[in-house]
């Protein structure tokens, strides 16, 4: 190629090279608050088992970021063309992605393919985060779960190596694992499946105080420097276990007040993001006769919540934060209005006094239904049914 043509083509390619720079998504850890997005704090509203025909439904619900378990289980000749596929969808419909990579390569600490990926799309600009295990180190038969506490702080180091502007995320299933895999990842993800109450040793109470447990174990883990991300049951527990006698008390899809106070426990309990697990699930589910309509209602509604809270739930503001009487709390400004998001984690109904700091006498409005509940002297008093959860705004 003579020099003309070779300058040619550099003038040619430059415009092109300088745009998909400025796409390249710019995400940045905050401590334990929510990530920064170019520079944005960004919440994610989540689902696992999202495929690229889910996107627009996803999308238009309010959701902002997807996974599926097909970066794990394709085969890695056919990812360049499946993940580019994923990834520009999410990104025509304005939706963030994790990006996993192959588990069974990651716990024999193969990582040749882990590199060509990270390197492959760690410019794609729908890319939130690399998503390594789910679970690791919960099986206690399996030898190769023994190998979590080398596999992942290897899989870690091999991922900043290679790609040090995106953050690495896992999902602990059990209140130790915060702890014991807290140095291999930068945004903790608890998954706590609390419906029905299986009896179980990692289940606490008959309700979702599980959910305040993680929150506490992981915050206690990182000195509170990490955010952590809540995974919600989206799925009837039973039909995970089919292997065994499951009493029919046990079947069951979670209520829509289930989900939103599950929802709404993790997030006044600290949670920086929310997830459902999943849609797939969903979908084994409607294949036993359940409704794909009103499940997908039940946790759209929610996710519409959420989306509408993003500006508090980002919100760069101090935060008060309690926990009660079976009531977890969470008191955070906007900016101009005061929220209070408080849910009560148990199955029976209770009553609470929340302190509203810099508040004297005002009247609450509830913003998702309708009702008021006054505050007298800084103090709001709240009667919760079983699992009720509510969202308050204080104007200014």
């Amino acid at each position: 190629m003579n020099l003309s043509l070779i300058i040619l083509t550099a003038l040619l390619l430059a415009p092109l090279a300088a745009l998909n720079a400025a796409e390249t998504t710019n995400v940045q850890l905050d401590g334990g608050r929510c990530l920064k997005v170019n520079g944005k704090p960004f919440f994610p509203i989540g689902m696992y088992a999202a495929n690229v025909p889910d996107f627009p439904m996803l999308a238009e619900a309010g959701f902002n970021t997807v996974h599926a378990y097909g970066w794990e289980h394709q085969a890695n000749a056919k990812i360049p063309e499946w993940g580019k596929e994923y990834l520009d969808a999410a990104q025509q419909h304005g939706l963030k992605a994790l990006v996993g990579l192959n588990r069974s390569e990651i716990v024999e600490k193969q990582y040749a393919n882990s590199v060509r990926r990270i390197e492959m799309f760690r410019d794609h600009p729908a890319l939130l985060a690399w998503h390594t295990m789910d679970e690791p180190g919960a099986g206690t038969k399996d030898a190769k779960q023994f190998n979590a506490d080398l596999y992942m702080p290897a899989i870690y180091q091999t991922i900043k190596q290679h790609d040090p502007q995106h953050p690495v995320t896992a999902v602990l299933c059990q209140f130790v694992n915060h702890k014991r895999f807290t140095a291999s990842l930068d945004i903790h993800q608890a998954d706590y499946y609390p419906i029905p109450p299986i009896p179980a040793g990692n289940f606490i109470g008959t309700g979702f105080a599980g959910i305040t447990g993680h929150a506490q174990y992981a915050r206690k883990a990182c000195d509170g420097q990490k955010p952590s991300w809540f995974v919600c049951q989206f799925f009837d527990y039973a039909l995970t276990r089919k292997d065994k006698n499951i009493p029919p008390e046990w079947h069951g899809f979670p209520t829509q007040e289930e989900l939103r106070t599950m929802s709404y426990t993790a997030v006044a309990a600290g949670a920086r993001g929310i997830f459902y697990y999943s849609l797939s699930a969903m979908r084994q589910y409607v294949r036993e006769g359940g409704s794909a309509d009103e499940y997908w209602r039940r946790v759209s509604s929610v996710a519409r919540e959420l989306h509408d809270l993003s500006s508090v739930l980002t919100a760069e503001t101090p935060e008060t934060f309690s926990q009660k009487d079976n009531v977890v709390a969470l008191i955070k400004s906007d900016g101009r209005d005061l929220y209070i998001i408080a849910a009560n984690y148990e199955r029976k109904p209770t009553k609470t006094v929340l302190r509203v700091p810099g508040i004297v006498n005002a009247t609450a409005q509830m913003v998702f239904g309708e009702g008021t509940a006054p505050v007298i002297e800084g103090k709001l008093t709240l009667n919760l049914n079983s699992i009720e959860s509510r969202v308050y705004r204080i104007p200014k």
